[in-house]
């Protein structure tokens, strides 16, 4: 018994997890070298799986991941010094930057604290209204600013919430664990509207634009987009409802609790206003002049004013900047530039085309889950870089217009609902000790299967009318 709980803590060290994988990339690339007439597919291969590989164990952070993707390409032949840190260089880095500051002013101010309470003071007649007004608060805020930042600070309000109540073991309830997971899976459903979402969205877009030339604006991702979080935010209620059966709890002093948090808060701060008027202006903005002046520009402009009025300091983008994610990003680009140069991304297609056969939407609804069922063991951004490229590759043949695969797995990559390791915000809520994995589970898999229905139907029915296809 002993043995195996040594033999079991070696293999989940970072250092062995790294070791091992850099060894299976050397195999690849040195049986390749010696034994391949065309190299350049194995090392397009060798690269897709470490990877894959190190954004799935993350045994070593993103951004050393980062660099190696950057440094392998360059060895391997793949890229040209200058093409494999595009990344760094391009316009949608800048975007994701100054989204963030955009989200720290929020934090910094408390405005998504009193924009939750305000919103969640009209839900407190019931536990199936409250249920449901976590689960759309979580989707607006998310709308507006990434993900795991409404949860992170939406999971003290919950708790103290809960423990305003009278009833016994209250964090233990079903209450309990259908509200956390309505911050979860909201957060999720919501942050598909936006490029403020996460950085999945724009990736999708970056590498688009890569393979067609052609880009999608701010306001076209709203509108094609904004009615899938609308239908998939009402489902997370259903499901989460109908799953957890709601006990009977003191909503009246629920309600008292959420007034006083309030009246603590005072009225609403000069800060606070100056935070929502940068939020309405860049929206305006990246509306109009985005596509003229680029959505980089329009982010760094606000990233100044913000920076000019010490809403938000150094010291806050030091502290509260996602640098991992930022690095994930650029790595996600320079592995969307290697797949198609090494060759590689045809021989996938043209497998994959073999056993799915060469029905439009079956090949999408074979994408569309994928994205799902991988989303919920990797980061979503991870996801969009992989599966997107081969997506795209394997769909130009078939007369289904790229634009509809863009969507649809970066949308379907956001519905991370089966485990607690699939997006931040769900690591966030199981980390209160509140949930088990059984419970992303059982409500989880009916939502993904819900998710993917949603795309197919709604989905491709909205993109219809737009005339995407």
């Amino acid at each position: 018994m002993e043995n195996d709980l040594d033999r079991d803590s070696i293999l989940m060290d970072d250092k062995f997890q790294t070791a091992l994988g850099l060894t299976i990339f050397s195999l690849i690339v040195v049986l390749a070298h010696q034994f391949s007439a065309d190299p350049q597919i194995y090392y397009g291969g060798a690269v897709i799986f470490i990877a894959i590989y190190l954004w799935l164990l993350t045994p070593i952070s993103f951004i050393f991941t980062t660099f190696l993707i950057i440094s392998a390409s360059v060895l391997l032949g793949l890229l040209p010094t200058e093409e494999a840190f595009y990344g760094f260089s391009s316009g949608t880095l800048f975007f994701l930057m100054g989204a963030f500051i955009l989200a720290i002013a929020f934090e910094t101010q408390d405005l998504h604290k009193r924009v939750a309470l305000t919103f969640l003071k009209y839900f407190g007649a019931s536990t199936k209204r409250f249920l449901l007004g976590v689960t759309m608060i979580g989707a607006f805020l998310s709308m507006l600013m990434p993900e795991h930042g409404i949860t992170a600070i939406f999971i003290p309000i919950l708790l103290s919430i809960y423990m305003y109540t009278k009833r016994k073991n209250i964090l233990e309830s079903n209450f309990a664990k259908a509200t956390l997971l309505a911050l979860s899976y909201g957060t999720s459903v919501g942050s598909i509207a936006t490029f403020l979402g996460g950085a999945r969205n724009i990736l999708a877009v970056e590498i688009y634009t890569s393979y067609t030339g052609e880009t999608v604006s701010f306001l076209e991702w709203f509108i094609a987009s904004i009615p899938i979080a609308l239908v998939m935010m009402v489902l997370v209620y259903l499901v989460l409802n109908r799953v957890f059966k709601l006990e009977d709890v003191d909503m009246d002093n629920i309600r008292v609790k959420i007034e006083g948090e309030l009246k603590n808060m005072g009225d609403l701060t000069m800060g606070q206003g100056m935070a929502a008027g940068f939020l309405i202006s860049g929206f305006i903005l990246w509306a109009t002049i985005g596509q003229v002046l680029g959505m980089g520009v329009v982010a760094v402009m606000l990233a100044v004013a913000i920076g000019m009025t010490k809403l938000v300091t150094w010291e806050d983008v030091e502290s509260r900047m996602p640098w991992g994610t930022l690095f994930l990003y650029v790595g996600a680009v320079t592995l969307s530039l290697v797949l198609p140069r090494s060759g590689i991304l045809d021989s996938i297609a043209t497998i994959l085309l073999s056993f799915v056969g060469e029905n439009p939407y079956l090949v999408l609804a074979t994408f569309a889950l994928l994205a799902v069922l991988l989303s919920g063991i990797m980061s979503n951004a991870a996801v969009t870089a992989i599966i997107l490229p081969i997506a795209i590759t394997s769909m130009r043949p078939l007369g289904l217009p790229l634009i509809v695969p863009v969507y649809t797995i970066a949308l379907a990559s956001a519905f991370a609902f089966t485990t607690p390791v699939g997006t931040p915000s769900a690591m966030l809520v199981y980390g209160t000790g509140n949930l088990d994995a059984k419970d992303f589970f059982k409500s989880g898999i009916i939502l993904s299967l819900l998710g993917v229905l949603c795309f197919l139907t709604v989905g491709l029915g909205w993109w219809k009318l737009l005339g995407y296809w």
